[in-house]
């Protein structure tokens, strides 16, 4: 095994991309990684040639556009968009009618940055099929008319013409190389103009705009690997899922009054005219003491003159919040929790029988509606330490 297909295992691709920029050797095992019969060698030979940072790599790149795996074509048709070169063109406009929304995406994004004005990821296929077929055949002027047609900018029409007589051969501009590495690709200033560097992450920009409503601190602790999976509607879902727990989680729970048990008097309390700070003073400084001063506050003068009545004729303290509260506690929760318990042993039985012991256990941490959303094939094929991250990502605050 070379080298550089070893390092490209190991996910090293930053390195293999450096590597091969400074040594031709390097740069010609990448070349022939790129179509390694190991699928996942292709596509980390792909994201090695952003760092490469070599505009004549697209000639090399651009027949991965039609690989059998969709994970390749995807990678493929982004570091294109991210090269951003007109002889990419045709490709991007096959890529358009790809059978994976990712790769069409990344292709219209491409060419919204060489043909500026259409979206043309909204082109109907229908006018992407008379691009294809009929532009060689049809004359300048027809070709101007159309391009109006679907709203290609004016400033850039004139310039896509002056491609398609140089069947979009045009020379690279490579004495930029250098800059690439911390500033934007410019390939022409006055035809091509400029893009921000941006590594291709794998995920979809339909996906990226739906995950970007999430928190920064959020949207950090959810596993690459798992976000390149999604699909535009399965990213609605997981993001809907997390707003509402985020929402419910930071709704404050309403506060419940304190309530004090005052002994019953078994005979009518006749109203003395007595003030409240006289009430308050004849009650016992041991009844005082078991009375928080906000439930006294809180006391009526009639329940005052109930407090002062019981406890001078029992002649002992009123039975505190404390105690109120624990045997509260006694006579209710027991069966509630055991209850739960149940319902949560249930629960992390049916989910050992879909995905194991190990991964039942960390699942069982998520509440239940927000793991809804997530598929249960994304589940199966995460591993233990992305399913904590997961959990905690997931869990109530």
């Amino acid at each position: 095994m070379s080298e550089t297909r070893r390092m490209l295992l190991d996910f090293q691709t930053e390195e293999v991309g450096k590597r091969a920029r400074a040594n031709k050797n390097v740069r010609n095992a990448l070349v022939k990684a790129i179509k390694d019969t190991s699928d996942i060698v292709r596509q980390r030979a792909l994201i090695a040639t952003i760092d490469l940072a070599d505009p004549t790599i697209v000639t090399d790149v651009v027949n991965s556009l039609k690989d059998d795996e969709e994970e390749v074509r995807i990678t493929a048709a982004e570091v294109l968009a991210w090269y951003q070169q007109p002889s990419t063109i045709p490709n991007f406009l096959e890529g358009l009618k790809d059978s994976n929304t990712w790769v069409r995406s990344h292709c219209a994004n491409g060419l919204s940055k060489l043909v500026g004005g259409p979206i043309w990821a909204r082109l109907p296929e229908a006018k992407v099929d008379q691009i294809i077929a009929d532009f060689p055949d049809m004359d300048e002027e027809q070709v101007r008319v159309f391009l109006i047609e679907i709203k290609v900018r004016a400033d850039q029409i004139d310039r896509f013409l002056r491609w398609r007589k140089e069947n979009f051969e045009v020379d690279i501009d490579i004495s930029v190389i250098e800059e690439m590495e911390s500033g934007p690709i410019i390939m022409d200033g006055a035809e091509i103009g400029t893009a921000v560097l941006a590594k291709p992450t794998g995920i979809a920009p339909e996906v990226e705009e739906i995950l970007a409503e999430l928190p920064d601190d959020l949207r950090d602790t959810l596993p690459e690997e798992d976000l390149r999976r999604l699909t535009p509607a399965t990213a609605r879902e997981l993001v809907n899922t997390l707003l509402s727990s985020i929402g419910k989680s930071e709704e404050k729970k309403p506060v419940k009054k304190k309530t004090v048990r005052v002994k019953k008097v078994k005979k009518v309390v006749k109203k003395t005219g007595r003030t409240r700070e006289e009430l308050l003073d004849q009650i016992p400084d041991e009844v005082k003491e078991n009375l928080p001063d906000d439930v006294l506050d809180g006391l009526s003068v009639d329940e005052l003159e109930a407090v002062v009545a019981s406890s001078s004729e029992s002649g002992a303290s009123i039975p505190s919040l404390e105690e109120d509260t624990e045997e509260a506690e006694k006579e209710k929760p027991k069966k509630k929790s055991e209850k739960k318990g149940t319902e949560e042993d249930e629960r992390v039985s049916i989910l050992a029988e879909k995905y194991g012991e190990e991964k039942a256990e960390i699942l069982a941490a998520i509440p239940e509606e927000m793991l809804a959303g997530i598929p249960d094939d994304q589940i199966e094929e995460m591993d233990i330490d992305s399913l904590k991250d997961l959990a905690s990502a997931l869990e109530p605050r």
